[in-house]
């Protein structure tokens, strides 16, 4: 077979690097542990049918538009210094940042004694950056620069302006606080970037393929909504003569279970709701008469809606 894939089989690309922690931990998490080392090919006990590659991050869009992998997970930022955005299917957008819960930006910064107070002050200047063809594209796109002076760079890219090998660079960040303590100022935002799944359009008319695929997409979506907000599984006991206000202000998937319960008069109702929601709702349902209000952690809710959201 083609790049040494068997038939039936999902070939996942996993990236490496800054990347990689995240993704084994996500996955992990979402029912397919993988065993750490320097193995190239990793396979989950609980899913035979897919098989992970371990991948450059850099490479992972052109890896995928071959057909080397199915599928696999890389930055935004990245698919479009491949120009490759058009080769590629995307199936999942993803935010691992915790800090933010916002996408990361590609920023361009310098030194305040260069002297360069915006974009336009490149012009003909010299910027240092890891993702020389995206910056470049984005420069003349939004602020008209075409002229100046790419500078490739593999690490420490703060660093070259300090020591005067550029006039400007680029870096990404959630907040810009690390860049601005360093003494260091922003003078524009290039592009926003977060992880995305991607594919090869060949996989959306593969049904097993693409099942294999959503699968993975929706475990980890569940496991990063669960980490953004705590959800809990709330039992109460409510009067039955308010039942149907309680019911009215109470959130829900669908809409909450109702149970009866030995002593008349009385129902057991339970409902999935968000930390924010239950600190509010809380006091409110006590003054209502609700009793024994009892939040129990769910640490994930699977719902209809991550399945047609891409159906």
């Amino acid at each position: 077979m083609a790049y040494g894939k068997k038939e039936n089989v999902l070939y996942v690309g996993i990236p490496s690097g800054s990347l990689n922690e995240q993704v084994i931990r996500l996955l992990e998490k979402s029912g397919r542990p993988l065993k750490a080392g320097r193995q190239y090919e990793l396979t989950t006990p609980y899913d035979k049918d897919v098989v992970f590659r371990v991948l450059d991050r850099k490479e992972m869009p052109e890896k995928v538009a071959k057909g080397i992998v199915d599928c696999g997970i890389t930055g935004k930022d990245y698919i479009f210094e491949a120009d490759m955005e058009k080769k590629v299917a995307v199936v999942g957008d993803f935010i691992f940042s915790k800090r933010t819960n916002k996408p990361s930006r590609l920023v361009l910064a310098t030194r305040p004694e260069k002297g360069i107070a915006d974009a336009k002050g490149c012009a003909g200047k010299t910027i240092a950056t890891e993702l020389p063809n995206l910056t470049r594209r984005r420069m003349k796109e939004l602020f008209g620069v075409a002229e100046l002076t790419i500078m490739r760079s593999e690490g420490k890219t703060e660093a070259k302006v300090l020591m005067g090998e550029c006039d400007a660079f680029t870096d990404i960040t959630e907040t810009g606080t690390t860049l601005k303590e360093n003494g260091n100022i922003i003078i524009a935002e290039l592009f926003e970037s977060n992880p995305q799944l991607i594919c090869h359009p060949s996989v959306l008319d593969d049904a097993f393929r693409r099942e294999k695929m959503e699968d993975i997409r929706v475990g980890i979506e569940s496991v990063l909504q669960a980490e953004k907000e705590p959800v809990y599984m709330v039992f109460m006991d409510v009067p039955k003569a308010i039942q149907t206000q309680v019911e009215a202000i109470i959130p829900a998937v669908i809409a909450p279970t109702v149970m009866p319960v030995e002593k008349e008069g009385w129902i057991s109702l339970s409902a999935v709701i968000k930390e924010s929601e239950l600190n509010i709702l809380a006091p409110q349902l006590l003054r209502m008469g609700v009793d024994g209000i009892v939040p129990i952690p769910a640490p994930k809710i699977f719902s209809q809606k991550k399945i047609k959201k891409r159906g």
